[in-house]
């Protein structure tokens, strides 16, 4: 008997929270290579996060490029608020990505 559950996620279409989900990752990442495509040469390294009611969290691959972005944080609100979707972002959050810091 074919097992279903090994189907090939790109042709889910479910109607609950699973396909909620899949609905806010494929949102995410139009987002990010929206603002990825955007961004400055000197703040690659900096992607989408989350996005929560009117903030942005922003996460740097290292800790030079989160300095950057932190000391141009009004010109990266006007970056984010010329993209599709995120025109209502008032605050923006940077972190550092601890995971490469290593």
């Amino acid at each position: 008997m074919h097992d279903k559950t090994k189907q090939n996620p790109g042709y889910f279409k479910p109607q609950g929270s699973l396909g909620n989900l899949f609905d806010r990752a494929k949102s995410h990442n139009r987002l990010n290579k929206q603002l990825i495509a955007e961004l400055p040469s000197e703040l690659n390294g900096l992607s989408l996060c989350l996005v929560k009611d009117q903030q942005v969290f922003l996460i740097a691959k290292n800790s030079s490029i989160a300095f950057r972005a932190k000391k141009q944080k009004k010109k990266l609100l006007s970056i984010i608020k010329k993209i599709d979707g995120l025109d209502q972002i008032k605050l923006i959050s940077v972190s550092i990505d601890e995971k490469n810091t290593s």
